[in-house]
């Protein structure tokens, strides 16, 4: 959900148009199948990765976050945001912020004052890799050009996937002595990947357990025109594991 409102902003001496962006998300536990294994997971609206924020340069963002998980508070990260002048609306739980606590509403609002590629993620125990997570793209103002030129412009999250769920892993990795959890189970490409179910060790009788006829884990796809110039904004947002990307 987005709504944009126009202003007037003076930077600099000059008229510039600005806008507010509001978005209104609400974050839930749901069961999803990312990699064709279902587990449960931590959604935007129903989607992981969750919706893109699309801004210009000194635009104004508003987020009103409803936590509606059941026994979990959340709190949201804007990552590379440099947050002047707002620095408790930074998502850093305990230190910049109060957690959100189930079954309540709080309004996230700041600026974005340099054009880029940033990214947003839960700043709560280990919820990041649960699924909470998306991306902010932030272009220069209108009648400003960058040094390149492109047709489209893309952006790809990478992340890695464990089928344990975050607690079973902080477990492992706050033991004394330390317990590896392992590789993970798959590499995820804007919250999809593809993990072989023929390879569990013990068969489920649940038939719906890993199914790669999910539709939540088929491939995902990039469609190219020929002759056409694309920019292609690549983040990571994996937990343990250093990632080679190839086109």
């Amino acid at each position: 959900f987005l709504l944009l409102i126009p202003l007037i902003a003076l930077l600099n001496g000059y008229g510039v148009e600005a806008r507010i962006r509001r978005y209104k998300w609400e974050v839930k536990n749901e069961f999803k199948s990312p990699d064709c294994y279902r587990k449960m997971v931590i959604t935007i609206n129903g989607r992981t990765p969750g919706p893109t924020i699309r801004a210009q340069q000194n635009d104004t963002i508003i987020v009103e976050v409803t936590n509606s998980l059941f026994t979990e508070n959340i709190a949201i990260h804007w990552h590379g945001i440099r947050q002047i002048g707002t620095p408790w609306f930074d998502g850093s739980e305990g230190i910049t912020q109060c957690p959100i606590l189930p079954g309540t509403t709080f309004k996230y609002q700041f600026v974005v004052d340099r054009p880029g590629t940033y990214v947003y993620h839960a700043h709560y125990g280990m919820q990041r890799d649960s699924g909470l997570y998306g991306s902010i793209i932030v272009g220069l103002p209108d009648g400003e050009s960058e040094p390149f030129a492109y047709d489209y412009d893309r952006n790809i999250i990478l992340n890695d996937w464990y089928h344990n769920s975050t607690t079973e892993q902080a477990v492992g990795l706050s033991k004394v002595p330390f317990q590896w959890i392992g590789e993970p189970q798959s590499l995820l490409i804007h919250g999809r990947g593809r993990f072989n179910c023929s390879s569990l060790s013990v068969p489920s009788s649940d038939p719906g357990l890993c199914n790669t006829t999910n539709p939540d884990c088929f491939p995902f796809r990039l469609i190219v025109v020929p002759g056409k110039t694309y920019r292609l904004r690549v983040s990571s947002l994996t937990s343990l594991s250093a990632l080679s990307f190839q086109i």
